[in-house]
Protein backbone atom coordinates (compact mmCIF):
# COMPACT_ATOMS: atom_id res chain seq x y z
CA UNK A 1 0.00 0.00 0.00
CA UNK A 2 1.62 3.33 -1.09
CA UNK A 3 2.07 6.10 2.04
CA UNK A 4 0.04 9.07 1.67
CA UNK A 5 1.80 12.33 0.79
CA UNK A 6 -0.70 14.30 3.38
CA UNK A 7 -2.33 12.44 6.41
CA UNK A 8 -4.59 14.22 8.56
CA UNK A 9 -6.53 12.49 11.54
CA UNK A 10 -8.70 13.22 14.78
CA UNK A 11 -8.35 17.39 12.88
CA UNK A 12 -10.22 19.88 15.08
CA UNK A 13 -9.79 23.17 14.01
CA UNK A 14 -12.05 26.50 14.76
CA UNK A 15 -11.20 30.38 14.90
CA UNK A 16 -13.43 33.10 17.24
CA UNK A 17 -15.38 29.54 18.43
CA UNK A 18 -16.41 28.67 15.37
CA UNK A 19 -15.45 25.31 14.13
CA UNK A 20 -14.08 25.57 10.53
CA UNK A 21 -12.58 21.50 10.46
CA UNK A 22 -13.32 18.31 12.38
CA UNK A 23 -11.65 15.26 10.10
CA UNK A 24 -11.32 12.04 11.67
CA UNK A 25 -9.38 10.37 9.29
CA UNK A 26 -8.02 11.66 5.30
CA UNK A 27 -5.58 11.21 2.93
CA UNK A 28 -4.22 12.61 0.15
CA UNK A 29 -1.34 10.00 -2.53
CA UNK A 30 0.81 11.26 -4.70
CA UNK A 31 0.44 12.02 -8.02
CA UNK A 32 -3.36 12.69 -7.49
CA UNK A 33 -5.98 16.18 -7.93
CA UNK A 34 -8.08 16.08 -5.42
CA UNK A 35 -11.15 18.42 -6.32
CA UNK A 36 -12.58 19.60 -3.31
CA UNK A 37 -16.20 21.13 -3.38
CA UNK A 38 -18.54 23.11 -1.01
CA UNK A 39 -20.60 26.08 -0.18
CA UNK A 40 -18.97 29.34 1.28
CA UNK A 41 -18.19 28.15 4.54
CA UNK A 42 -17.97 24.41 4.15
CA UNK A 43 -13.94 24.40 5.36
CA UNK A 44 -12.12 24.76 1.86
CA UNK A 45 -10.46 27.49 2.57
CA UNK A 46 -9.05 26.39 5.96
CA UNK A 47 -7.86 22.91 4.74
CA UNK A 48 -6.09 24.80 2.37
CA UNK A 49 -4.41 26.72 4.89
CA UNK A 50 -3.75 23.94 6.91
CA UNK A 51 -2.05 21.94 4.13
CA UNK A 52 0.13 25.38 3.36
CA UNK A 53 0.96 25.46 6.87
CA UNK A 54 -0.72 28.87 6.72
CA UNK A 55 -2.40 28.34 10.14
CA UNK A 56 -2.19 25.33 12.99
CA UNK A 57 -4.79 23.14 14.21
CA UNK A 58 -6.18 23.26 17.13
CA UNK A 59 -5.85 19.69 17.72
CA UNK A 60 -5.10 16.54 16.06
CA UNK A 61 -2.28 15.04 13.56
CA UNK A 62 -1.08 16.91 10.20
CA UNK A 63 1.46 14.76 8.17
CA UNK A 64 3.82 15.42 5.16
CA UNK A 65 5.44 12.76 3.99
CA UNK A 66 4.98 10.57 6.88
CA UNK A 67 6.14 13.44 9.40
CA UNK A 68 4.55 16.04 10.92
CA UNK A 69 4.16 19.25 9.27
CA UNK A 70 5.31 21.01 12.15
CA UNK A 71 8.64 19.59 11.28
CA UNK A 72 9.58 20.91 8.26
CA UNK A 73 11.14 24.07 8.21
CA UNK A 74 9.64 26.96 6.10
CA UNK A 75 12.22 27.13 3.55
CA UNK A 76 12.39 23.14 3.11
CA UNK A 77 8.51 22.75 2.97
CA UNK A 78 7.80 26.09 0.53
CA UNK A 79 10.16 24.22 -1.50
CA UNK A 80 8.11 21.51 -2.28
CA UNK A 81 4.78 22.93 -1.83
CA UNK A 82 3.05 25.81 -3.98
CA UNK A 83 0.08 27.63 -3.15
CA UNK A 84 -2.00 29.85 -4.95
CA UNK A 85 -4.37 31.66 -2.27
CA UNK A 86 -7.53 32.84 -2.66
CA UNK A 87 -6.20 36.73 -2.12
CA UNK A 88 -2.99 37.90 -3.27
CA UNK A 89 -1.59 41.79 -3.00
CA UNK A 90 0.26 42.38 -6.29
CA UNK A 91 4.23 43.39 -5.61
CA UNK A 92 5.70 46.11 -7.08
CA UNK A 93 7.77 45.61 -10.61
CA UNK A 94 6.85 43.75 -13.88
CA UNK A 95 5.31 40.44 -14.67
CA UNK A 96 8.52 38.76 -15.74
CA UNK A 97 10.39 39.99 -12.81
CA UNK A 98 7.90 38.31 -10.72
CA UNK A 99 8.06 35.11 -12.49
CA UNK A 100 11.85 35.18 -12.40
CA UNK A 101 11.70 36.01 -8.62
CA UNK A 102 9.23 33.55 -7.54
CA UNK A 103 10.81 30.47 -9.55
CA UNK A 104 14.76 31.89 -7.98
CA UNK A 105 13.11 30.62 -4.44
CA UNK A 106 12.75 26.71 -5.88
CA UNK A 107 16.20 24.66 -5.31
CA UNK A 108 15.44 22.02 -8.08
CA UNK A 109 14.98 24.91 -10.36
CA UNK A 110 18.69 25.74 -12.06
CA UNK A 111 16.92 27.71 -15.81
CA UNK A 112 14.51 29.86 -14.38
CA UNK A 113 14.56 31.66 -17.56
CA UNK A 114 13.38 28.37 -19.16
CA UNK A 115 10.84 27.47 -16.94
CA UNK A 116 9.47 30.92 -17.62
CA UNK A 117 9.24 30.62 -21.52
CA UNK A 118 7.93 27.36 -21.15
CA UNK A 119 4.83 28.87 -18.68
CA UNK A 120 4.80 31.95 -20.88
CA UNK A 121 4.06 29.52 -24.13
CA UNK A 122 1.54 27.45 -22.05
CA UNK A 123 -0.19 30.23 -20.51
CA UNK A 124 -0.08 32.75 -23.19
CA UNK A 125 1.08 35.70 -21.01
CA UNK A 126 4.12 36.74 -23.01
CA UNK A 127 2.35 39.62 -24.00
CA UNK A 128 2.15 40.90 -20.01
CA UNK A 129 5.90 40.37 -19.51
CA UNK A 130 6.61 44.05 -19.29
CA UNK A 131 3.17 44.96 -17.92
CA UNK A 132 3.43 45.88 -14.02
CA UNK A 133 1.55 43.44 -11.85
CA UNK A 134 0.03 46.23 -10.01
CA UNK A 135 -1.85 47.14 -13.27
CA UNK A 136 -3.51 43.94 -14.07
CA UNK A 137 -6.85 43.33 -14.22
CA UNK A 138 -7.94 40.81 -11.38
CA UNK A 139 -8.53 37.76 -14.32
CA UNK A 140 -5.01 39.05 -15.47
CA UNK A 141 -2.95 39.13 -12.19
CA UNK A 142 -4.50 35.41 -11.32
CA UNK A 143 -3.81 34.17 -14.23
CA UNK A 144 0.13 34.97 -13.50
CA UNK A 145 0.39 33.55 -10.34
CA UNK A 146 -0.83 30.27 -11.36
CA UNK A 147 1.25 30.54 -13.94
CA UNK A 148 4.35 31.21 -11.82
CA UNK A 149 2.95 28.28 -9.21
CA UNK A 150 2.47 26.03 -11.77
CA UNK A 151 5.93 26.67 -13.34
CA UNK A 152 7.80 26.37 -10.37
CA UNK A 153 7.48 22.23 -10.56
CA UNK A 154 7.27 21.55 -7.15
CA UNK A 155 5.31 17.81 -5.19
CA UNK A 156 2.19 19.60 -4.47
CA UNK A 157 0.09 22.21 -5.84
CA UNK A 158 -2.79 24.22 -3.57
CA UNK A 159 -5.07 25.92 -5.10
CA UNK A 160 -7.95 27.61 -3.63
CA UNK A 161 -10.77 28.50 -5.33
CA UNK A 162 -9.27 27.52 -8.71
CA UNK A 163 -12.52 29.34 -11.19
CA UNK A 164 -11.55 32.31 -9.25
CA UNK A 165 -11.32 35.48 -11.59
CA UNK A 166 -11.34 33.16 -14.63
CA UNK A 167 -13.69 32.78 -17.92
CA UNK A 168 -14.78 29.21 -19.33
CA UNK A 169 -11.65 29.21 -21.67
CA UNK A 170 -9.46 30.22 -19.46
CA UNK A 171 -10.38 27.25 -17.11
CA UNK A 172 -10.26 24.85 -20.01
CA UNK A 173 -7.19 25.96 -20.71
CA UNK A 174 -6.10 25.40 -16.80
CA UNK A 175 -7.85 21.99 -16.47
CA UNK A 176 -5.34 20.81 -19.54
CA UNK A 177 -2.55 21.70 -18.39
CA UNK A 178 -3.23 20.22 -14.41
CA UNK A 179 -4.01 17.41 -15.59
CA UNK A 180 -0.95 17.05 -17.84
CA UNK A 181 1.25 18.11 -14.75
CA UNK A 182 -0.40 15.53 -12.22
CA UNK A 183 -0.84 12.53 -14.69
CA UNK A 184 2.58 13.10 -16.46
CA UNK A 185 4.23 15.30 -13.82
CA UNK A 186 3.23 13.31 -10.66
CA UNK A 187 2.46 16.71 -9.08
CA UNK A 188 0.11 16.09 -6.25
CA UNK A 189 -2.73 18.95 -7.00
CA UNK A 190 -5.14 19.70 -4.14
CA UNK A 191 -7.77 22.62 -5.75
CA UNK A 192 -11.07 23.71 -3.99
CA UNK A 193 -13.96 24.89 -5.66
CA UNK A 194 -17.67 25.89 -5.31
CA UNK A 195 -18.42 24.26 -8.58
CA UNK A 196 -17.52 20.72 -8.87
CA UNK A 197 -19.44 20.36 -12.21
CA UNK A 198 -17.02 22.38 -14.16
CA UNK A 199 -13.61 19.91 -13.23
CA UNK A 200 -14.70 16.48 -11.24
CA UNK A 201 -15.23 14.81 -14.62
CA UNK A 202 -12.02 16.19 -16.15
CA UNK A 203 -9.42 16.76 -13.70
CA UNK A 204 -10.26 14.85 -10.29
CA UNK A 205 -8.54 12.14 -9.24
CA UNK A 206 -11.25 12.07 -6.43
CA UNK A 207 -13.62 14.39 -5.37
CA UNK A 208 -14.33 15.49 -1.74
CA UNK A 209 -17.16 17.18 -0.36
CA UNK A 210 -16.95 19.30 2.74
CA UNK A 211 -20.04 20.20 4.59
CA UNK A 212 -19.73 22.64 7.85
CA UNK A 213 -16.04 21.27 8.41
CA UNK A 214 -17.00 18.09 7.85
CA UNK A 215 -16.21 15.45 5.20
CA UNK A 216 -19.27 14.25 3.81
CA UNK A 217 -18.27 12.16 1.07
CA UNK A 218 -15.07 10.97 -1.45
CA UNK A 219 -15.69 10.16 -5.07
CA UNK A 220 -13.15 8.53 -6.92
CA UNK A 221 -12.81 8.59 -10.73
CA UNK A 222 -14.48 5.18 -11.49
CA UNK A 223 -17.63 7.27 -9.69
CA UNK A 224 -16.95 5.09 -6.79
CA UNK A 225 -18.83 6.99 -3.74
CA UNK A 226 -17.89 6.02 -0.32
CA UNK A 227 -19.92 7.99 1.96
CA UNK A 228 -18.02 8.90 5.71
CA UNK A 229 -19.77 7.71 9.05
CA UNK A 230 -18.95 10.53 10.92
CA UNK A 231 -20.47 13.55 8.73
CA UNK A 232 -22.83 13.72 11.45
Amino acid sequence: MPQPIFSLKNVNHESKGKKLLIIKKFEMHRGATYVVDGNMGSGKTALIDILSRNIKVNSGDCEYEQKKLSSYSSRMYNDQVAVVPQTFKAPFGTVGKYLKKTLKKYSHISDPNRMIEDICRKMEIEHLLDRKMRELSPGQLRWVVLSANIAADTKVLLIDEIEQHLSRNNLNQLVKLLYRKSNYDGVTIVVTTQNKDLFSQRLASVTVTLESGRITSVRSANKKRKNYSHKK
